[in-house]
């Protein structure tokens, strides 16, 4: 005896995975949105929203943000993405293992343009 119909589990399931990607969804980031520092191509960011907050996250190198709006957030990420990378830039000797590895990605999507 099933305890669901089929109907019944793609119903259940269809709803699981809204409920999920209302949740959660990655986006492309296109910009640092800060003069002189360019993206040499997208990075993919989460957003997440828990209750009244919205999160955005770049998993890469373990940042994130909190804000009211998605807006808000992604902006508070894109400086705290920029603060990161020059503070890792400016300590680069001191780095432990998985900071390095942090540097490494960003030197890889990063370009600074020194004459803005």
């Amino acid at each position: 005896m099933d305890i669901l119909t089929n109907e019944q589990f793609r119903d259940i399931s269809r709803n699981l995975i809204k409920a999920f990607e209302s949740r959660y969804r990655i986006v492309p980031l296109n910009s640092l949105k800060k003069t002189g520092y360019i993206l040499k191509k997208p990075i993919y960011i989460t957003i997440e929203t828990d209750g009244e907050a919205i999160i955005a996250s770049l998993d890469d190198i373990e940042a994130f943000s909190y804000a009211d709006t998605e807006f808000e957030a992604i902006n508070a990420l894109c400086e705290e993405i920029v603060m990161l990378y020059e503070d890792m830039k400016t300590n680069r000797e001191n780095l432990g293992i998985l900071p390095q590895k942090w540097l490494e990605y960003l030197n890889e999507v990063i370009t600074v343009d020194e004459n803005i």
